[in-house]
Formats: structure tokens, C-alpha cells, sequence
């Protein structure tokens, strides 16, 4: 008897046609209709009657946000704005008149705005010539250590042969030696082979980089070994295995070095300075210290070819963003 008092108080119907719910408890007992919102259990179709912990498909509801979220937001904003900040006047600064660089250097927003210091830029320098030595130094520089590396990479991580990691640890030490302690060995060795004032005398001793080296060969050391394995079974080649299996499955870590080495490269001021002589052979780097005279630099001229600079690597690295952050996230798996 009292189950069914039970089961008849759940079964009391109210008023409206609107869902359904099962009667009793367990479920026993007829359907009824039920109206939202009057009463009794919620309807299916009004889910703010429901209590806060729980929706309708008997998931806890998750609240997005929260203090740690805001705070997280803050600091990655502000340290954003920290970078942003000198990007912004070096824009402002080359669209302002030469006189007001520094005169206006506190304004958020350039009282005038012209064009005359990209005009002047071109007609009084060789400034596309700087720009294209940088591009064939950057992109040879790039493509060579890329070659390099990732074919030392391979042999470190997944071909045994004597002596392998006394190898690798004898590489890393080299990282060791300040690049400035090579300077005039270098410079002698160019002198020998005749590449003073050559692209080639800039790009030959910056093939060898072992950063990008240890970079990769930790990426590989991640790689399943079980696919080398299975690729010599079916009588591949190194070559083979090394361009048809490899390549592919280090796209992303060779993204991250390409932005890398380009980055570094294109920003390079001090081997060049020492190895170019004449200015038509100049990268941009080297160019743009021209303008910064004894006695009256011209600033004006700096941040215009400064910005000019700063272009190209921001279009690579938003063109390769993703591979560069899938290289990051899967850098350091490799564990021998």
C-alpha cells in the first residue's frame, strides 16, 4: 500500500501537454505530461529548471573561465603588449617626419604621417639590393644546415656504428666555444678557399649548426623504431628510408629549424660584416649599419629599412606557425 501511495504521488499529473516523464520510482508506472516551468520535475525543453549541477543529458554542467583563467589571460596579454610595444614604434617612428622621431617618440599616435622616409629609403640606397643578398644568404643558409643536420640527425638516433655518442657529445661541446673564439681561424680558412666577399664564405661556416643537430636528433630518438625496422626487412636503402621515411615524419621539427636558422641568418650582422667588402654585397643587417653615420646618423632611414626587416619574418613564421608549434610540443621525446 505504500508503494502505490508512492507511486501515485510521482504519477500526479499537472497541468500541460508539453514532454513526457516516466512515473514511479525506477521508472514504474505511465507517462504523463508535464509543463515546464509550473511545477514538478522540468521539462526537457526548459534546461534553466534543472539544478545548477546538472543538464538534462546527465552531464555535469562545467563552467568555463574562473579566476585562474582570467589571471592566465591577463599575463599572457600583458607580456604580449611588452613585445608588441617596440614593433609599434618602430611603425610609427618610419611613418613620421624625420624631424619628429624622437620629438614625438611619447605619442601613442604620430601627429603627421608620411611616406617620404620609405621614398627616400629607395631612391638613396641600394635597399632591394641589401634585401635580396639577405634572402639568397638566409635561404642558403637554411636549406644547407637543414641537409646537414637532419642527415647527421639520422645517422646519431637510428644507425649504430662504434663510437656513435662519443660523437654526439663531442658536438655538443663545441656548442661550448664562443663563436667569436672561430673568428679569424674561419677568416683564414676563407682567405684559403677564396670566398672573401663571396655569399658562400657566409654560408659554408653556418652549415655545421649543433643546436639544430641536438634538435633533431632528440626528435628522431622519439620516432617509432619498429618503422626503420620494417622498412631494411623489405631491403630499403638508407637513402631510401632516409627520404622516403624520415623526411616526412620530421616535417615538423624541420618547420621549427627553418624558422630557426632563417631568423638567425637574416639577423646575422657580425660574420658578414667581417667577410663582405663591397656594398652591393651587403645583407640588410650589414646595410642598415651604413646608415648610422659618424656624425649624423640618419634615423629616419634606420626605421624605415629596420621595418622593412622585420616583415619577412613575420610572414614565415605565420605561414608556419602550426609545424613550428607541433615541433616544439613533441621536442625532447627521444630518450638514448
Amino acid at each position: 500500500m505504500t508503494s502505490e501511495n508512492n507511486s501515485g504521488q510521482h504519477a500526479r499529473p499537472t497541468t500541460g501537454t508539453t514532454g513526457t516523464t516516466g512515473a514511479g520510482a525506477g521508472g514504474a508506472g505511465a507517462g504523463v505530461a508535464v509543463q515546464p516551468g509550473t511545477g514538478g520535475v522540468p521539462g526537457d525543453g526548459d534546461p534553466r529548471r534543472w539544478p545548477a549541477s546538472l543538464h538534462p543529458d546527465g552531464r555535469r554542467r562545467r563552467l568555463h573561465g574562473g579566476p585562474k583563467k582570467v589571471i592566465a589571460t591577463a599575463l599572457v596579454t600583458a607580456v604580449a603588449v611588452v613585445f608588441i610595444i617596440p614593433f609599434y614604434w618602430l611603425l610609427i617612428s618610419a611613418l613620421r617626419p624625420s624631424e619628429r622621431i624622437f620629438a614625438d617618440a611619447g605619442d601613442f599616435l604620430p601627429s603627421a604621417i608620411t611616406l617620404d622616409n620609405f621614398t627616400n629609403l629607395f631612391n638613396q640606397t641600394p635597399i632591394l639590393t641589401w634585401f635580396a643578398n639577405s634572402v639568397i644568404l638566409a635561404t642558403g643558409s637554411t636549406i644547407g644546415s637543414m641537409i646537414v643536420v637532419t642527415m647527421a640527425a639520422y645517422a646519431l638516433a637510428k644507425i649504430e656504428f662504434p663510437l656513435r655518442n662519443t660523437i654526439f657529445v663531442g658536438i655538443l661541446a663545441s656548442q661550448m666555444l664562443p663563436f667569436h673564439l672561430l673568428l679569424i681561424p674561419l677568416f683564414l680558412l676563407m682567405i684559403d678557399l677564396s670566398l672573401i666577399d663571396t655569399h658562400l664564405g657566409v654560408i659554408i661556416p653556418m652549415l655545421a649548426h649543433p643546436f639544430g643537430l641536438f634538435y633533431m636528433r632528440q626528435y628522431m630518438l622519439g620516432l617509432p623504431q619498429e618503422v626503420f625496422d620494417a622498412a631494411r626487412v623489405d631491403g630499403a636503402s638508407e637513402y631510401r628510408i632516409f627520404f622516403g621515411v624520415v623526411v616526412p615524419m620530421v616535417k615538423p621539427a624541420m618547420a621549427t629549424l627553418a624558422i630557426i636558422f632563417s631568423l638567425e641568418q637574416w639577423n646575422d650582422l657580425l660574420w658578414p660584416l667581417i667577410v663582405m667588402r663591397s656594398e652591393n654585397n651587403f645583407p640588410l643587417s650589414v646595410g642598415i649599419t651604413t646608415l648610422v653615420g659618424l656624425y649624423r646618423p640618419r634615423w629616419d632611414l634606420v626605421m624605415t629599412a629596420a621595418v622593412l626587416a622585420v616583415v619577412p619574418i613575420m610572414i614565415l613564421f605565420f605561414l608556419l606557425r602550426r609545424q613550428f608549434i607541433n615541433g616544439l610540443g613533441q621536442f625532447g621525446t627521444g630518450t638514448k
